[in-house]
């Protein structure tokens, strides 16, 4: 299996040159740096889910559109194929089991913060929604300033347009499956 980076810088630069953008278009959208994003293109640079959620949501792909290995036909995934993907500090890591399908558009990851991690995720495309199950501990979400405490087995559903917070609110590990659901 490719290296993220690899991946992230093949399909990058595929999508930029298949719409015609300029490095310069694609920083003012998404406000990454020109350096970074010309890093990224060339597999210099590892980014951090917080730079893919900001090239996703400024040029409205699903995340999954950036990591995916489109040459690759999964059926059967298994986790140690997968290449995860952290946030700045390595409290939150993503794994993206089923990434963005564009006949389902839905993409599937698992989820994993260590104790008393945050991670900030700015709102999807308009119109998505998002489903969570926890599998291990205690996931606190704040959406829209309001906080929902979903214990382990539970689950919840909400419209993912809007900024939202995951939080581990001990210092036990919290495991979910979440999947976002993208308007057709």
């Amino acid at each position: 299996m490719k290296d993220i980076h690899t991946i992230v810088a093949h399909n990058l630069s595929q999508y930029r040159t298949s719409q015609q953008l300029s490095l310069s278009t694609v920083s003012k959208r998404t406000g990454v740096s020109k350096t970074m994003l010309n890093q990224i293109e060339n597999g210099q640079s590892n980014p951090t889910i917080t730079t893919l959620w900001k090239i996703a949501n400024g040029l409205h792909l699903p995340i999954s559109d950036l990591i995916s290995n489109k040459d690759d036909n999964i059926n059967c995934v298994s986790k140690a194929d997968i290449v995860p993907i952290y946030n700045d500090d390595q409290t939150v890591i993503i794994y993206p089991y089923f990434p963005f399908n564009i006949d389902k558009n839905f993409e599937m990851f698992n989820m994993e913060l260590t104790g008393n991690a945050e991670m900030v995720s700015e709102g999807h495309h308009v119109g998505s929604e998002e489903y969570i199950i926890v599998h291990k501990g205690v996931l606190e979400i704040e959406i829209n300033g309001h906080k929902h405490t979903i214990k382990q087995d539970d689950a919840i559903h909400f419209e993912s347009d809007v900024t939202h917070t995951y939080r581990n609110i001990s210092n036990e590990d919290v495991h979910l499956t979440a999947t976002i659901q993208y308007n057709k």
